[in-house]
C-alpha cells in the first residue's frame, strides 16, 4: 500500500539533485514519483533511504563546516550559517515530513 506525504518541492528538488550527483538508484526512483509537492511512498525501507539521505548530508555537513557551535574556539559564522541550512532545513524538514507517515531511525 502506497503512502503519500505532502513534501515542499524545493525540498523534493534539492533531494532529487543529491541523488541523482550520488547515484542513490532508489532515491531517485521514489523521489520521480506523484506531483511536485508530494512523496508516493510504497514501503518502510524507501522512506528509510530518504532519511538516510538527510543524515548523510548532515554527517557531511558536521564534517564541512566543524566550526559551526559558538562554543567552539574556533567559531565560524559562516559554518554556523551553512551547517544550521542543512540541519534545520533539509534535515529536520525530511525528518518531519517522512516521520509522520513512518518510524524511521533519524540519528546521526
Amino acid at each position: 500500500m502506497s503512502t503519500i506525504i505532502p513534501f515542499p518541492a524545493s525540498l523534493k528538488n534539492t533531494m532529487k539533485q543529491i541523488a541523482m550527483e550520488r547515484k542513490y538508484p532508489v532515491v531517485i526512483e521514489v523521489l520521480n514519483r506523484g506531483t511536485e509537492e508530494e512523496l508516493i511512498l510504497n514501503s518502510q525501507t524507501e522512506a528509510q533511504a530518504l532519511i538516510d539521505v538527510a543524515r548523510i548530508e548532515m554527517l557531511n555537513a558536521s564534517l564541512k563546516y566543524p566550526f559551526w557551535d559558538e562554543d567552539s574556539a574556533k567559531y565560524d559564522r559562516a559554518h554556523e550559517d551553512a551547517f544550521q541550512e542543512i540541519q534545520m532545513g533539509l534535515f529536520e524538514k525530511t525528518t518531519m515530513y517522512i516521520g509522520q507517515a513512518y518510524k524511521v531511525v533519524t540519528t546521526v
